[in-house]
């Protein structure tokens, strides 16, 4: 009989001690920490948890004159689904999280995760508090999500910022950093828009393909290079064009452009954003045709955007060419087509034109190397050898549309 009770009373404390390293092991009871319950990680604990996060957080970043944190909803949504899909959070690889975000968020380009445990709620704050990243300007957020981890706590701290994507509107208004789609590779990545460049070529930083041209107008205004051809013509001239060939009317047309405009630097601009501005004095601005003609000078850029805009307004296949010449360095130039011939076209160098002044692309590719090309509506640009490329500006094997629509654009190329 005594036998059996003590068979009894072992099975007993067996099952006792099964249960309890069972709850202790799921995390319902720290069996170890003097039987202390661990809370129950519901909806509530995790608001009480994300709100004490952040005033601890912004208690450490006023010191360091940092903007207060605020929370991210669609992130901190997203990252309680991601965790409590995860088949053991402690084990979340960080990579693998800021690849997930950015996915979800494309304009999540700056974060940063802890992921700690503890055996109590106030140490996983402690731990949180004393992270490194808490108090760095780059982040206005900060997003929290506590799970059970075994024995302990567990909470996954995610600060961020999110940027804009790049569009035209937005950067004249803020300026600073924006992501995009590349529209060749479709990678995403993060630009900065320094205003106070020159001509902006943006390049995607992972295929490194250009996938736009930018430049400051006159008002100090970004805007595409193509914005800058705005349809205009001298129509006075027509009679005098009826029944001369089409050299003679090219010639025609480049005389009157170079002969209208005087060269003149941004800098020199009367009356010009460039001119009043200090911040803006050694910045390339670029006129539009109307604004050249009207003011009657220009640097490269300008008169050459007027003369590919008047040859494209009297029928003729015009581009102006953005790149580099062997004497001259940086420049602008244009080009025009008639039937299988190109020529290359200065709107700065002289100002009486006449027929013998007409180079072709051939004669002249020692000179002119283009980098970028556009017209009214496109921008195009090559991945040939420049060989090949600086012999033919027409080519559609050689220079290529730029792809997609341009209003949504880490490189900036600054020529």
């Amino acid at each position: 009989m005594v036998r059996g009770l003590f068979s009894f009373g072992g099975l007993v404390l067996a099952g006792g001690v099964a249960l309890l390293s069972g709850l202790q092991l799921s995390g319902k009871a720290n069996v170890l920490g003097i039987f202390h319950p661990l809370p129950e990680v519901n909806a509530a604990f995790q608001r009480g948890f994300r709100s004490d996060a952040m005033s601890k957080i912004n208690q450490v970043r006023f010191p360091a004159s940092a903007e207060e944190v605020r929370g991210d909803e669609p992130i901190q949504s997203f990252l309680e689904s991601f965790v409590h899909s995860h088949p053991d959070p402690r084990e979340i690889e960080l990579d693998a999280l800021f690849d997930a975000i950015q996915t979800e968020f494309p304009g999540a380009q700056f974060l940063a995760a802890n992921l700690i445990t503890s055996s109590n709620r106030e140490e996983l704050l402690s731990q949180l508090t004393a992270w490194a990243a808490v108090a760095s300007p780059d982040f206005d957020a900060v997003n929290t999500t506590v799970f059970h981890a075994g024995t302990h706590l567990g909470a996954l701290g995610v600060m961020s910022r999110r940027i804009p994507q790049f569009n035209l509107r937005a950067a004249n208004a803020d300026g600073g950093r924006f992501f995009n789609r590349c529209p060749h590779c479709e990678v995403i990545h993060a630009l900065e828009l320094d205003r106070a460049s020159r001509t902006l070529i943006l390049s995607c930083p992972h295929c490194d393909l250009p996938f736009d041209v930018l430049a400051s107008g006159s008002s100090g205004e970004v805007r595409r290079a193509t914005d800058f051809l705005e349809g205009f013509t001298l129509e006075a001239v027509g009679d005098k064009m009826e029944h001369a060939s089409d050299e003679d009317q090219i010639v025609m047309l480049w005389g009157i452009v170079a002969d209208h405009c005087e060269y003149e630097l941004d800098q020199e601009r009367p009356g010009s954003i460039a001119g009043d501005d200090d911040e803006l004095s050694s910045r390339e601005l670029w006129k539009t045709s109307r604004e050249t003609w009207n003011e009657a000078t220009g640097d490269c850029e300008d008169t050459s955007i007027l003369l590919a805009d008047v040859l494209i307004g009297a029928g003729f296949d015009a581009r102006v060419a953005i790149g580099w010449n062997g004497n001259i360095g940086q420049h602008a130039w244009v080009v025009v087509r008639v039937g299988e011939e190109q020529y290359v076209l200065e709107s700065t160098l002289q100002k009486k034109i006449e027929r013998s002044d007409l180079a072709t692309v051939k004669d002249a590719s020692s000179f002119y190397q283009p980098e970028q090309l556009f017209n009214r509506d496109n921008i195009y640009y090559s991945t040939a050898r420049p060989d090949h490329f600086r012999l033919d500006y027409f080519s559609e094997v050689l220079w290529k549309i730029v792809p997609g629509k341009r209003e949504s654009a880490s490189a900036l190329s600054i020529r």
